[in-house]
């Protein structure tokens, strides 16, 4: 095609401002963070109703962690309460923007990527204050070959040992799982001799279930699960502000963990 003067020029302008718009626009998403979904549990002290009582307006540590990184970035959150699974689910497809308190695994990598992480976690073994059968246990490895039954969450990750042992039967046999969270309900009706448990969601558990002096935790026995993290999909936020998210993050303390 050949351009007279005129539609030449408007051609040119054209293709230039084509040019300039399709150069602004990563950009501009880089800088932009808009709204996130966010999921949430019941798990206190972490994630947890507030006093208003509304779903959508949860308190907690992570809750917390989010507002002050995430808020930093100028994102909307948004947040979202359902069973564990299907928010893991929700994210996994991609209907869900951000899980909180989560460890950086390799299989969650496959959908989501993870911030830098922002506190620690430890999981203790918590069993009735009258059981002393088991009181020489110095780790899970020692369940095998015991006739200790072993209470855990659903979903839930417990380090890479625990994975391990998992893979093998005498282990696995011997390990009950809970649908809904930490329930030490399963240990009171004797449906599994200890469950495992953050050290402070244990506590917050058995104050709300008048259960002080009934259910403590193991003098030995815990699983140290190491740093966690802000769990996001991979279209949740631009690898622009992924990046400024975990400099907000690492110039901040990790948040000490028992």
């Amino acid at each position: 095609m050949v351009w007279g003067k005129k539609s030449g020029a408007r051609g040119l302008t054209g293709i230039l401002t084509g040019l300039i718009l399709t150069v602004a626009s990563p950009v501009q998403s880089e800088e932009t963070c808009g709204e996130l979904k966010v999921g949430w549990i019941d798990w206190p002290p972490y994630q947890m109703v507030g006093k208003s009582g509304n779903d959508s307006d949860p308190v907690g540590i992570d809750i917390r962690a989010a507002e002050k990184y995430l808020g930093a970035l100028g994102c909307d959150l948004k947040y979202v309460s359902k069973p564990w699974a299907r928010l893991l689910k929700a994210l996994e497809e991609g209907r869900l923007d951000v899980l909180l308190g989560m460890s950086n695994t390799e299989k969650r990598r496959k959908y989501a990527h993870f911030s830098a992480p922002y506190r620690n976690e430890t999981v203790w073994l918590f069993m009735l204050a009258n059981q002393h059968n088991f009181d020489d246990f110095t780790g899970l490895k020692d369940i095998i070959g015991s006739s200790f039954r072993l209470g855990v969450s659903r979903n839930a990750y417990y380090g890479e040992e625990y994975l391990k042992l998992m893979e093998n039967p005498k282990f696995k046999d011997r390990v009950f799982q809970a649908i809904g969270g930490e329930n030490f309900q399963m240990l009171v009706s004797d449906r599994v001799d200890g469950f495992l448990v953050d050290m402070e969601t244990g506590k917050a558990r058995i104050k709300a279930d008048g259960l002080e002096g009934v259910v403590v935790p193991h003098k030995k026995v815990k699983v140290e699960l190491g740093p966690i993290h802000i769990m996001l999909g991979k279209n949740s936020l631009s690898p622009g502000l992924l990046k400024k998210l975990n400099t907000i993050i690492r110039q901040d303390m990790i948040l000490p963990q028992s």
